[in-house]
């Protein structure tokens, strides 16, 4: 007879989206009390600058991705992903991942091949069912497992280059990931949930925003200062737009399910804007970066580990009063953000503080309501 599998450890999504959560909160608690001057991170670690956003990113951003693409390959190939004792394992390499780095730099190549594991996993069974289509995900896993490692041996000293840009670029790449999926889920997700709606969509149209995509990001890296960089970027952002307008965003408007989605993707547009203005010195890069990370990557994520969550666990795909608040919060944070960019001196620090805050909430309030539903069997018994 087989063994009951514990709830927590049914599918991918269920430990990672709570680990996710949960750590965005220490993390964004932490880098607060660094800047303050009371942080509790050892002497001699990571700056606390780049600590942040290596941890929003590794450790918060591309855990949901472990856990989205753990319980989506299952749902797309139909074969089995780690579940069990195997998906335990495989969270608690993660947690000596963020924790082993606390206290000795020889714990990093725990975390450095956190990903490129998830990637050999799923990537297995993508070409399994030969559904090439789909390869772009572990592809990318293992490129932001690359990043990984070459940001920890920049910022140790062992190679020298600019610790940032493997930052920057695995930022990039993880919004390449919510371009290439988002584009497929969130004007599907609309027209399915609202009869009759008529969308524009096309496929070239939309190939080329990918494609334009990928390229603003290479020149932005290669060379961020540059007139025809910033002529890239801004059309790239220009035509994001148009085709999240042809989702029709409005028509979503009273479904806070599907306006989180169009609201992030909307950041994803205006991040590509700023990003070339950023090329041309009429704005600072930190706010293009942060429009990717905090109001799309934080948006889509919140939005999507709500909605995944729901589905998975066998319940009714509708975004209550607690959703509601976190999608809000999340979106309120990216304003404030963007305002506090402006300010300076104790301002500075008191919107910085409530943006944090905000998010802190957002996130707080999701393990508040999903934690029981994550440990708890599927409503409809179903596995997963």
């Amino acid at each position: 007879m087989p063994k009951k599998t514990i709830p927590l450890f049914a599918l991918g999504f269920r430990p990672f989206y709570l680990l996710a959560a949960f750590w965005s909160v220490v993390a964004i608690l932490e880098w607060l009390m660094e800047l303050s001057g009371s942080g509790i991170r050892g002497i001699g670690s990571i700056p606390g600058i780049q600590w942040h956003a290596h941890e929003m990113i590794f450790g918060f951003a591309t855990t949901v991705v472990a856990g989205f693409s753990l319980t989506a390959v299952r749902s797309w190939t139909g074969l089995e992903t780690p579940k069990g004792r195997s998906l335990m394992l495989l969270a608690i390499f993660w947690i000596a991942g963020r924790l082993g780095p606390l206290f000795s730099s020889y714990f990093v190549i725990i975390d450095i091949l956190f990903l490129p594991i998830i990637a050999m996993i799923i990537g297995k069974l993508i070409l399994q069912r030969n559904m090439m289509r789909n390869l772009f995900l572990p592809l990318i896993l293992s490129v932001l497992g690359v990043l990984n490692g070459l940001f920890y041996m920049s910022a140790y000293g062992h190679i020298s280059i600019d610790s940032n840009a493997p930052l920057i670029s695995s930022l990039f790449l993880i919004v390449m990931i919510e371009i290439m999926i988002g584009g497929r889920v969130i004007p599907s997700f609309t027209a399915n949930a609202i009869v009759g709606l008529k969308q524009f969509r096309n496929k070239s149209f939309a190939a080329l925003a990918v494609a334009l995509s990928a390229a603003s990001f290479l020149l932005w890296t290669l060379f961020p200062v540059s007139v025809i960089t910033a002529l890239i970027c801004i059309l790239t952002g220009i035509l994001q737009f148009i085709l999240l307008l042809g989702w029709k965003p409005l028509a979503a408007r009273s479904k806070p399910i599907l306006w989180i989605l169009h609201a992030a993707y909307f950041w994803i547009s205006l991040g590509f804007i700023l990003l070339g203005l950023s090329s041309l010195g009429l704005a600072s890069m930190y706010i293009a970066l942060h429009a990717f990370g905090i109001g799309a990557t934080g948006g889509l994520i919140i939005g999507m580990i709500t909605r995944t969550a729901m589905g998975h666990t066998g319940r009714l795909i509708k975004a209550g009063a607690i959703e509601v608040s976190c999608y809000v919060l999340v979106q309120v944070t990216a304003v404030i953000w963007m305002v506090a960019h402006l300010t300076v001196g104790v301002w500075f620090h008191f919107t910085i503080g409530l943006a944090g805050i905000c998010w802190c909430l957002a996130f707080i309030l999701y393990i508040y309501k999903y934690f029981p539903w994550l440990t708890k069997p599927r409503l409809d018994g179903q596995p997963g």
